[in-house]
């Protein structure tokens, strides 16, 4: 099989499906963001094909399920003009500025409410819960008692011992989060049958606080108070509960098609550590997860995609021109998954997972 420099990660039924039937749009009924923050920019150029050419002309309504950048991301496919939506989600997320190399919650939460505003623009939130086909769910979650806090002598530990929480059941977390769904079609909401979850209607005037809110993470950002027509409460990251999602919930008929920047994948924020709760072969059996190639991205500047720790790491200019970069060389990741699916051969390309198989494979892929 030709090196190429992005995976394709199958689950047994879609990989099934794809090798019958090839690789088209119409297969897929939901549209997965991970949360990530600026790791998304890996995959910017990947969103461009699927939203400018894979997903062209599409008529069958589709499902997007997202938490933090994911649902920045997820929000541009629901837009009159995608393309150019996600055009200025980059340029803004990119050239963030700010007063000081340390600045304040309230600033970081300033700054993203204005890339959002000049996302949506005037019309955009309108597009967004009246769009027929794309409907859209994005991911908060509500602090339970001192959770809710922004005092951050009452939040870190509350949020310190939430984790610890998690690391003994992930089920615990529903006692410190309730995760809310923001979503704009009430008969294609996705269903999860873990966490306390409660689902809110999507609506122009909610739109831009339930994304803003879906990436407002704990002690770097502040939360989000009281989004209009959602239950009273400061709302936060949706990554807490759905980092890259477990993929076992409740969907539209068909496969599932995960845009990632990893080849592996995460239930929670507070998971990351915890090697024992990635995502196992047999959740993944309806989807298709594309990624960066360990190889590729071993040829990135540093050997890496962009992280948070940029922000502290680099100036602004070192962090902009890295950034830049990266979306530079990502185009590398579009071309070649772009490529495959045009060539017929997708089949050559994928990497099944199964149940048993599953950790050996990522493995291998990690390794690759």
């Amino acid at each position: 099989m030709k090196r190429t420099r992005c995976i394709l990660l199958a689950g047994a039924t879609a990989a099934r499906r794809i090798r019958q039937e090839g690789l088209h749009q119409k297969q897929f009924s939901t549209l997965v963001g991970a949360s990530g923050g600026p790791k998304w920019l890996v995959i910017s150029q990947l969103d461009r094909v699927l939203m400018g050419e894979f997903f062209k002309g599409r008529r069958e309504p589709i499902v997007t399920l997202g938490s933090s950048i994911g649902s920045f991301r997820n929000l541009c496919y629901a837009m009159r003009d995608p393309l150019a939506a996600l055009e200025r989600l980059e340029h803004g997320y990119i050239n963030q500025s700010y007063t000081s190399s340390k600045p304040t919650p309230r600033e970081i939460t300033a700054t993203g409410e204005r890339v959002l505003q000049s996302v949506l623009g005037e019309r955009g939130a309108c597009e967004v819960v009246k769009n027929p086909l794309w409907h859209s769910h994005f991911v908060t979650v509500r602090g339970r008692g001192p959770l809710g806090s922004e005092k951050r002598a009452l939040l870190a530990p509350a949020l310190f011992a939430s984790a610890l929480a998690n690391a003994v059941s992930r089920h615990s977390l529903s006692a410190f989060w309730e995760r809310v769904i923001f979503h704009s079609d009430v008969s294609a909401a996705v269903e999860f049958g873990n966490l306390s979850t409660v689902n809110a209607a999507l609506s122009a005037r909610n739109v831009c606080a339930a994304v803003l809110a879906s990436g407002s993470i704990p002690l770097v950002m502040a939360g989000v108070q009281n989004p209009a027509g959602a239950p009273q409460g400061n709302y936060r990251d949706g990554g807490i509960t759905d980092y890259h999602f477990d993929l076992r919930f409740r969907h539209p008929h068909g496969l599932v098609l995960y845009p990632h920047f990893f080849p592996y994948m995460v239930p929670g924020w507070f998971d990351k550590g915890l090697s024992w709760r990635r995502v196992r072969g047999d959740a993944m059996a309806s989807t298709l997860l594309v990624a960066p190639s360990p190889a590729f991205v071993a040829g990135l500047p540093g050997g890496r995609i962009p992280d948070r720790s940029d922000f502290y790491k680099l100036n602004p200019t070192e962090r902009i021109r890295y950034w830049n970069r990266v979306v530079d060389l990502s185009r590398g990741v579009a071309d070649d998954f772009h490529n495959i699916w045009q060539s017929g051969r997708v089949a050559d390309h994928l990497i099944e997972v199964g149940c048993d198989e599953a950790p050996h494979k990522l493995q291998q892929v990690r390794a690759a």
